[in-house]
């Protein structure tokens, strides 16, 4: 069994099954690791919506994660062989890192972090380490709901119709990325 994880409904909307709703934030990885004290998944893939940190990315655009970084925490590399595989499945995503962090970054925060990590999110650092802590194979793959130059915080009600979009893309690539994790 491939578990798919994210931080909200919305985004596990058109995603495999069985799936996992974590929460936003530090927290996601207490329920996350309450689940995995009853269950034993093969993998997993995580999942969810990410700001940019570049211009180039658009809204929709794909991120196959390479690397997590977050301040405070040691980068957190994944499995290179799987992320090479994963690319072959997803041939329209962006390769590279995200960056993790507290609270939901505005303009000049992402653009900050852009030195680093292509998206930023809430979430990929702590559940990162909860599936690496329990040696879980994992993939992470992020969408972007808002560009560089767009604040999150800002007209809560404009970003419905892109988030179901950017969900059924979230979808899609997770049942992607499920084969490789069951290595098929």
């Amino acid at each position: 069994m491939i578990l798919t994880v994210a931080a909200l409904g919305t985004e596990l909307l058109f995603a495999p099954r069985p799936q996992l709703r974590a929460g936003v934030g530090a927290g996601g990885r207490g329920r996350v690791g309450a689940w995995l004290s009853e269950h034993r998944p093969a993998g997993a893939v995580i999942i969810g919506f990410s700001g940019a940190t570049h211009a180039s990315l658009g809204a929709g655009s794909l991120v196959l994660v390479e690397g997590i970084v977050s301040d405070g925490r040691d980068p957190i590399p994944l499995d290179r062989a799987l992320i090479v595989r994963a690319q072959r499945a997803l041939p329209g995503a962006t390769v590279g890192a995200v960056a993790t962090v507290a609270q939901p970054a505005d303009p000049a925060e992402k653009a900050r972090l852009g030195l680093d990590a292509l998206a930023v999110d809430m979430e990929s650092a702590h559940l990162a380490e909860e599936f690496a802590g329990r040696g879980i194979p994992f993939l992470v793959v992020r969408v972007i709901l808002d560009e560089l130059w767009e604040d999150v915080s800002q007209f809560p009600v404009r970003w419905t119709g892109r988030a179901v979009a950017a969900a059924r893309k979230l979808g899609q690539a997770a049942s992607a990325l499920v084969p490789i994790l069951e290595g098929r």
